[in-house]
């Protein structure tokens, strides 16, 4: 096999493994497919589209990418030891998703499909298949709604993948046997650890585990209690962690996170059909034009930061005529700047939340007294839905972990604070949880340091004891 690329075209006719009388009929294999397959320097990167359901239960068809070792000289020790199910982090571009990894900007994630079948140290990373996919809303589904952390339906459609995606890997010609003892474990960061959490989940209650030969996840600053996260975002003062961090009370220093969580349970909870994104921010946040950039998928986060830096600086004209000077966007986004690396340019921006969002949902949120409540009806009242949908969405209640699971978190987290590893953890007291408290970073630079020791062996001690038998 050559190591320079090869870019071939593979027919593949599926044939149905599954039993007839499977409910899940939606996710057998019938027809055949095209798809390109890239085998670079010994693995194998191929994309595959695959039927699931949407928001509102109809078949929707979404997109993954798949990546696996395929070592140049095989004998008997070519197998794969590991499938390993990746939950891709935050993106607001589709030229991120993974199906797209090879021209995308996001580089934890070309880290992880690129590097691990190659580069990583331990075996179990090194020899695996990594099914990595889009979500619904990049892809194929460019066109749907992305759920953003709507955990229930994410996990089904991450699971269809993976299922889907081990028919068509055992079907290449190139593909490798498996292990006897050969274990999947689900693996991500920031949305991508509430997905895996979530993805957990759901495979412990539809009882996939042994089909899967699930061993548990490993997750890194995942939102896993929105509610939480909202609580810090108004009261922390950069202290609440154990350690001081750049956090002010009020503010948010990744406001694009909001409107996405927000849009998301707008987007996908039948209880939310009645309420507008108008409800929940100001005319001046939106005015900047945050929701049509998260429905065009054309900016990553890095493309809106700096969209926003250039208004704060030189002030802009809305859609309706409206003029906000410079003074009035600094107003907004309290803490902008640029560092610039070389030839790379990082815009950073922080936003002031009593201007970010509406004057009612401000108001309640910067009440103490509102977090001491279960939120598990929906009434109408459009406070109390979100607060009941954000609620719905956490992956913290509702289920007792069954299969190891790792939680790394960075005490230095602004964005998505430690409290969210802290509240999981005290949901579930009994649970085989290994907490690790790492880095001394902010989100996006513990997201990066975070596959970098994932390749390493940072973390083989806790892979260690994942992959080990009870």
């Amino acid at each position: 096999m050559k190591k320079a690329l090869l870019f071939l075209l593979i027919p593949i006719l599926f044939v149905s493994c599954r039993n007839e009388d499977d409910e899940n009929d939606y996710i057998r294999p019938e027809q055949e497919y095209q798809i390109l397959s890239i085998v670079d320097d010994g693995s194998i990167y191929l994309t595959y589209s695959y039927p699931t359901i949407d928001e509102k239960g109809n078949s929707i068809r979404l997109s993954s990418a798949l990546m696996a070792y395929n070592p140049v000289q095989r004998d008997s020790s070519a197998v794969i030891k590991t499938v390993i199910i990746g939950c891709h982090i935050t993106i607001t571009s589709d030229a991120e998703c993974p199906s797209r990894l090879k021209t995308s900007s996001s580089v934890n994630d070309v880290m992880l499909m690129n590097t691990i079948p190659q580069s990583a140290k331990i075996p179990e990373l090194k020899q695996s298949v990594i099914i990595m996919p889009d979500y619904q809303g990049y892809g194929v589904s460019r066109q749907h709604i992305h759920p953003y952390l709507s955990q229930e339906l994410t996990a089904r459609q991450v699971i269809d993948a993976v299922q889907y995606g081990l028919m068509i890997y055992e079907n290449l010609e190139l593909s490798l046997p498996f292990d006897n003892d050969w274990k999947s474990i689900c693996l991500g960061f920031s949305q991508g650890g509430a997905v895996a959490l979530a993805a957990q989940r759901y495979i412990e209650r539809n009882s996939l585990d042994d089909k899967l030969h699930f061993a548990g996840s490993f997750c890194g600053d995942g939102p896993y209690d929105l509610i939480e996260t909202m609580k810090y975002y108004m009261f922390d003062d950069g202290n609440s962690s154990g350690v001081q961090t750049t956090h002010t009370k009020g503010t948010l220093s990744i406001p694009v996170a909001l409107p996405l969580i927000i849009k998301g349970v707008i987007d996908s909870h039948p209880q939310m059909k009645g309420h507008d994104i108008s409800d929940y921010f100001s005319k001046q946040f939106l005015d900047t034009g945050i929701m049509d950039w998260l429905q065009d998928k054309l900016k990553s986060t890095d493309d809106i930061a700096k969209a926003w830096f250039d208004m704060t600086n030189n002030g802009f004209t809305a859609k309706d005529g409206t003029y906000y000077s410079p003074e009035q966007m600094k107003s907004l986004f309290t803490d902008y700047g640029c560092i610039q690396t070389l030839t790379v340019k990082d815009y950073y921006i922080t936003a002031d939340l009593s201007q970010m969002l509406s004057p009612q949902l401000f108001g309640y949120l910067n009440d103490s007294s509102n977090y001491d409540k279960e939120y598990g009806s929906f009434t109408g009242d459009k406070i109390q839905d979100l607060m009941a949908a954000l609620e719905s969405n956490s992956t913290v209640k509702g289920w007792e972990p069954g299969h190891r699971i790792i939680l790394l978190h960075s005490r230095y987290d602004t964005v998505v604070p430690i409290c969210n590893m802290l509240s999981f953890t005290a949901s579930h007291p009994d649970a085989e949880i290994r907490t690790v408290c790492y880095g001394t970073k902010d989100h996006q630079k513990t997201g990066s340091n975070f596959y970098l020791a994932l390749l390493g062996t940072t973390f083989s001690d806790e892979l260690a004891w994942l992959f080990a038998e009870k």
